[in-house]
């Protein structure tokens, strides 16, 4: 069981640190306050609906570190691992048209540059990263339209057309 004394001194530090930091800092403090005036870790994890197990860490690292130990660590995130493979990849593949590598389409589109990466480079990416690949290396993306071509007859040649083949029947 993890007993904490303070001093009057630390006592009036964790109570200005409870006054100053964000509510889920001041908790911590709230912690180790209430050890320290006799309560276990799992009387205070039911008072404050928190495991009593994440009480005993925060008590542990009060006990190693004092108020430092309240502060949380900022955590890094998930590692970019594959975004920057992706990069490598995106980089070489959109230097050429997508007919290069025998797709059908003329333009490359996100879905299109997912299905190539995964396909060709065995790496598994969801379109999500190969958006934040293309914007950190600088691209602007949207989705193609779809347009009528040039040569595609007006509505009135098509009119004109059909009512050739009526005729000729």
């Amino acid at each position: 069981m993890i007993r904490i004394t303070l001093s009057q001194e630390e006592r009036q530090e964790l109570e200005r640190f409870r006054g100053q930091a964000s509510s889920k800092q001041s908790e911590k403090a709230l912690m180790v306050l209430m050890n320290a005036d006799g309560l276990s870790a799992q009387k205070i994890g039911k008072r404050i609906k928190r495991n009593a197990h994440t009480v005993r860490n925060w008590l542990k690292r009060y006990k190693a570190a004092g108020v430092e130990g309240l502060q949380s660590k900022s955590s890094p995130g998930r590692p970019k691992d594959k975004r920057d493979k992706s990069k490598q990849a995106l980089e070489e593949v959109l230097c050429a048209c997508p007919q290069k590598f025998n797709y059908p389409d003329s333009v490359w589109s996100v879905p299109l540059i997912k299905y190539h990466i995964e396909t060709k480079c065995k790496l598994k990416i969801s379109e999500d990263t190969v958006q934040r690949a293309l914007q950190d290396l600088g691209y602007s993306y949207k989705r193609p339209s779809k347009m009528v071509s040039p040569k595609a007859p007006s509505a009135d040649e098509k009119r004109a057309a059909i009512k050739k083949m009526i005729e000729g029947i």
